[in-house]
């Protein structure tokens, strides 16, 4: 067959195909500018939404074997290897990121394997030349999160507030809903599990106070990077706590602190039990 003719074969069959273009959601393209976003190479994690998401790229150069399927699917691998290498760069906390925590449990590495053969396409097309540029999306919340997240957060039973209410509660209109730390200022790197202590060092949020079924599903908390969009996020629901942190410190200055007149009055608020359990935590971080 002609090159020339190739080509058009090539694009019609593409076309037929649906591999020139493919239909994606504007909003996955374009996030919102609120979003805690980092970019690694040709891919990003949006702390926000809990998605990772990468650009492969493959070329016919070289393949005597050339197909639109075979340039596809080297583009997808390609695709797949960043998600891998994002995922494994992701801290668990300051000290640990997953590919330490997975150097030594292959149930881990073939979960993170898995999470990157589970993204779904975006976006995809072939440039003139037929090499092929798809973008992939994946998510870090659920199985990813239940291989990595430390043991120590554990299923923690439903919690009869009467019981544990010794003194009068504070009197209020509405019950706190969840609690937002801003953080801005302090350079906060995002991590799966983050800690949160009082000036005197008294635990305020880390493993113990999470149950594990939230965490795998929504996270240990979310980041975002604009007050205005975390005050109306729906995680922390209408009436959340609002602390301002003082500053980090710890090794690696991993521990976020806030006053102690912040962690008096969490502890008066007798629903904390709740909405911490349940990881209704936002962080406010600079973008």
């Amino acid at each position: 067959m002609k090159p020339v003719f190739k080509l058009i074969f090539c694009c019609f069959m593409a076309l037929s195909l649906g591999l020139i273009f493919s239909p994606c959601h504007s909003q996955d393209l374009t996030p919102n500018p609120s979003h805690c976003i980092t970019q690694h190479g040709n891919g990003t994690i949006n702390w926000t939404t809990g998605t990772i998401t990468a650009i492969g790229k493959a070329s016919p150069q070289g393949n005597k074997e050339f197909s639109n399927e075979s340039v596809l699917g080297s583009a997808r691998t390609d695709a797949n290897r960043q998600i891998i290498r994002m995922l494994k760069n992701i801290k668990v906390n300051q000290t640990l990121t997953v590919e330490d925590h997975a150097a030594k449990n292959d149930v881990i590495l073939a979960g993170i394997e898995k999470t990157a053969r589970d993204a779904t396409i975006l976006r995809q097309y072939y440039t003139s030349d037929l090499s092929v540029e798809i973008m992939v999306k994946t998510n870090i919340l659920g199985g990813f999160l239940q291989l990595v997240l430390p043991e120590n957060i554990r299923q923690i039973p439903i919690i009869n507030l009467e019981f544990i209410q010794k003194s009068p509660p504070v009197k209020k209109q509405t019950p706190y809903t969840g609690m937002i730390i801003d953080a801005r200022g302090l350079g906060i790197e995002p991590v799966l599990n983050p800690v949160i202590v009082s000036e005197q060092g008294s635990a305020i949020y880390s493993g113990e106070f999470i149950s594990r079924e939230f965490a795998v599903k929504n996270g240990v908390c979310n980041y975002i990077c604009n007050m205005e969009a975390a005050i109306y996020d729906k995680r922390i629901g209408d009436y959340p706590l609002i602390f301002k942190a003082l500053r980090k410190e710890g090794k690696e200055n991993s521990t976020i602190v806030i006053s102690m007149s912040d962690y008096l009055l969490l502890e008066k608020t007798t629903e904390r039990h709740n909405f911490l359990k349940e990881c209704r935590v936002t962080i406010v971080k600079d973008q």
